[in-house]
């Protein structure tokens, strides 16, 4: 794999909701605190300054030179020292899983953003203190080792507006913007303030650093190194939000109640950084070990900045925990067909997420509709389900309601009740399967059996009349129909109803029903889910074939070929189902297995340049989504990895996405939506991927 340096990549911490951004040469990026749906704003300045050669730095940047000629005529600061941007070509990044570093001939700079199995804080808040702090340690390496003249190193920001003052906390110097982010370094490491309006006057001609000018809205640290010397210097960075931090659902971040304010956040982290360092390094060398392809590594360290860049830990006044995952760009809280595929990362690390985020749909984001059958003007009692997500940007929708869905729509923005009502228990089943939640699961056995009964509804409201394929509509899309997740796809993922994709689902949805049910002494509703089961496998052994494949619709009409017909087996695959173990697979399962050989090698699901295509009749595809098609092609049917659609999905992201972190929505090579997203880490199921958290 060649070296991959151009790019931007989220670097956040656990449950912050921000980051850092940084990474794409020319292009701002910097702090993007309780918002993470985008890059910052701040040029970055990181480099050395001597006398003779000016001031050369990382071109994390588009500008470096002031212009105060709106002040007065002339240098009234003084002479600037000239700005130089490292050649790009001489830059060399290695993107690991806990640590991003960059190295050129004067340096190197490597953030450390290690993660790891976190408590629950249903067990007590306290310790959780190291776990939520708002922020991201980083090693800094100025390099004068080769010149007998005395050096600068800095590290600055430049904002939109000035706003920067010094930090003013024992034994570190420190710059905060506002109090709401900023940046430190231990005061024994000779660290000292500078601030000016762009870096050119922060030093002098000569390279020494200037009394701070707080007019300027450049501001930042620097250190002499002595000739022949390495200096090497710990730098915390974080973000602190104070108040609330939601409303419509009011609660506040985690960390408000571990840390005080910046500076306390800003200590935590110097004090921890050769612990941080340490088991960044750890993550790092796992993932070298796992046995991944280098494309892989890559495309997971990516994926994993992504996920917690978006994550959110918050507190309600009553001291219960709220987790929130946002949707990269659109900012939507626990998007349910997320949730469902982010889980298998979820259950390595913190599984009670997963049960908070069960529990808050079923408390406060669930419902009881009414469906439709086609052709039957009849309105039929339906049963449970859920919304498509809690809100957007920090504000908690109605109950019983999403940000997202509308009625009378047939496409995007519609209703995704049925998959809603397939990924709550999907989700439920997983975690229970996974994390042997027993008693939670005891506790909700009413709304499991609930699920069960609303499910079969779906199918159709006569039981004589079911067939194991979703047949109805939800009264809440008015004139509309129900989509699913793939909502920008055309009819042959999008439509809900008939759909083979949702068909596999609900096999899965059925099937882990029917073992926690089982296990939890609910025989009859066992057996039930198991007829259900049952349904659906006939369902799929009948379904026609159209040139080698399943066709995405049952109607006698579609010839669209889907990689997610197999989507929904990575459920039983994780929960290592007896079904799905050893070399008598089901036939039902042989078929889908059939099907995705076809797609594959018959060109349907694959774009000209060799990457992994969704649909046959869409140029649309998710990285996220094509993970988990993998996961089931090797895990599920042997099939061996595909090296080469694995360097084109590395180049979709880097060059297509530089400009983003982790981005999923892909359409020719380049991402068009779905940036700066969480769901990525879908790809902990490819084989050997797992072994690198544990």
């Amino acid at each position: 794999m060649n070296d991959i340096s151009d790019f931007h990549t989220h670097h956040g911490a656990f449950g912050a909701l921000g980051s850092f951004t940084l990474g794409r040469f020319g292009m701002p990026g910097g702090f993007n605190h309780h918002d993470g749906s985008r890059p910052g704003d701040d040029e970055v300045f990181l480099g050395m300054a001597r006398g003779r050669s000016g001031l050369r730095v990382l071109p994390f940047f588009r500008y470096g030179n002031s212009d105060t000629s709106r002040f007065a005529q002339g240098n009234l600061l003084g002479d600037p020292i000239p700005v130089h941007r490292v050649a790009p070509e001489t830059i060399r990044r290695r993107l690991g899983l806990g640590s991003d570093q960059w190295r050129w001939e004067d340096g190197s700079f490597k953030i450390c953003t290690p993660f790891g199995k976190v408590p629950d804080p249903r067990q007590g808040w306290e310790a959780l203190r190291d776990h939520v702090a708002p922020g991201i340690l980083a090693i800094l390496e100025f390099d004068n080792r080769g010149s007998d003249e005395e050096a600068t190193g800095i590290f600055a920001l430049a904002g939109t507006a000035p706003g920067a003052g010094p930090l003013h906390t024992d034994g570190l110097v420190g710059v905060a913007r506002n109090g709401r982010t900023g940046w430190a370094a231990p005061a024994s490491t000779g660290a000292r303030p500078i601030a000016g309006f762009s870096p050119d006057l922060c030093l002098s001609p000569e390279g020494r650093p200037r009394s701070p000018h707080w007019l300027g809205a450049c501001s930042g640290l620097a250190w002499v190194v002595p000739p022949r010397t390495l200096l090497r210097v710990p730098l915390a960075l974080a973000w602190f939000h104070e108040g609330l931090a939601t409303h419509g659902l009011e609660s506040r971040y985690a960390y408000q109640e571990a840390f005080g304010n910046l500076a306390e956040v800003l200590t935590n982290l110097l004090d921890r950084a050769p612990e941080l360092e340490r088991r960044a390094d750890e993550l790092d060398a796992a993932l070298e070990a796992s046995g991944l392809e280098p494309e892989r590594r890559w495309i997971l360290s990516h994926a994993v900045r992504g996920y917690f860049g978006n994550s959110q830990l918050l507190r309600t006044s009553s001291q219960e925990p709220i987790w929130a995952v946002h949707e990269g760009e659109y900012a939507m809280i626990n998007t349910l067909d997320l949730a469902v595929d982010q889980v298998f990362f979820e259950q390595e690390l913190f599984p009670w997420v997963t049960r908070e985020v069960l529990d808050l749909f079923a408390h406060r984001h669930s419902f009881v509709d009414h469906l439709r059958v086609p052709g039957d003007t009849h309105v039929h009692e339906g049963g449970v389900s859920f919304c498509h997500d809690m809100g957007v940007r920090n504000q908690f929708s109605v109950p019983g309601t999403s940000c997202y869905e509308v009625a009378d729509l047939h496409g995007c923005f519609s209703h995704m009740t049925q998959e809603q009502a397939i990924n709550w228990p999907l989700l439920a089943c997983t975690h229970v399967l996974a994390s042997g939640d027993r008693a939670w699961a005891l506790e909700r056995c009413g709304i499991l059996e609930s699920c069960l009964d609303g499910l079969e509804r779906r199918e159709h409201p006569d039981p004589a009349r079911r067939a194991g394929v979703p047949g109805t509509e939800s009264t809440r899309c008015g004139s509309g129909s129900e989509i699913t997740t793939y909502d920008s796809l055309d009819p042959a993922l999008a439509q809900a109803r008939g759909n083979l994709y949702l068909v596999v689902k609900l096999w899965a949805a059925y099937r882990g029903l029917e073992l926690v049910l089982r296990s939890l002494g609910r025989v009859e509703s066992a057996e039930r889910a198991g007829i259900a089961r049952g349904r659906v496998e006939e369902a799929i052994l009948a379904w026609p074939e159209f040139d080698g494949f399943l066709p995405a619709h049952a109607d006698g009409r579609s010839r669209s070929a889907i990689l997610p017909a197999v989507e929904g087996l990575v459920f039983p695959m994780h929960w290592k189902d007896p079904l799905l173990e050893g070399d008598d697979l089901p036939g039902f399962v042989l078929r889908l297995g059939s099907h995705l050989e076809r797609v594959l090698d018959g060109g349907h699901c694959r774009f000209p340049d060799g990457g992994w295509r969704l649909s046959s009749t869409s140029g649309n595809s998710w990285l996220s989504k094509i993970a988990l098609a993998q996961a089931v092609a090797e895990g599920v049917f042997g099939l061996p990895r595909d090296g080469k659609a694995d360097g084109v999905h590395v180049g979709w992201l880097a060059p297509g996405s530089a400009d983003w972190g982790f981005t999923d929505q892909i359409v020719d090579g380049k991402g068009i939506g779905s940036k700066y997203y969480p769901r990525g880490v879908s790809a902990i199921l490819w084989p050997g991927a797992r072994q690198s958290l544990t």
